[in-house]
């Protein structure tokens, strides 16, 4: 919904030039870094102990990926593991210099269903639970961009 609103104002103002740059931007970086107390790789460990599913991503010669969310067994709900493997495929379609579109889909004729709440219920204190959200909204920001 944000990102419709931004686009209405720009295609209004008449900068189509600033919505191309802003879809354009190249961006590694996410919304939380150590600035806000977040360490990436102490929340990848911990979310690494809850295997299940994968995300696959097939690049294609055309430029376009496809992305999978692969559980069916869980409805392709997240994993801890799938979550350290969406922020792993973002970092390579940032890199992916031939890229032009991604679809994303699920397995099995199911979207994703959440998060697999077995992890989520793993997670013993809200600081680990934050640092969750923090880690994936990192990733979704960065494949937003």
């Amino acid at each position: 919904m944000v990102l419709c609103a931004v686009r209405r104002h720009l295609l209004r103002s008449r900068s189509c030039g600033s919505w191309v740059r802003l879809l354009q931007r190249q961006s590694s970086g996410g919304v939380y870094s150590s600035i806000h107390g977040f360490n990436p790789e102490e929340i990848r460990e911990k979310l690494q102990a809850f295997p299940g599913g994968s995300i696959d991503l097939h690049k294609q010669e055309s430029g376009i990926a496809v992305m999978t969310i692969n559980n069916p067994s869980r409805m392709n709900a997240f994993s801890g593991s799938m979550m350290v493997d969406l922020e792993e495929r973002v970092t390579q379609l940032e890199n992916w210099t031939d890229g032009k579109g991604i679809i994303v889909l699920g397995a099995a004729g199911t979207f994703c269903s959440g998060s697999d709440l077995n992890a989520v219920r793993a997670i013993s204190n809200p600081q680990d639970g934050m640092k969750m959200c923090m880690f994936m909204q990192n990733a979704l920001t960065r494949l937003l961009r």
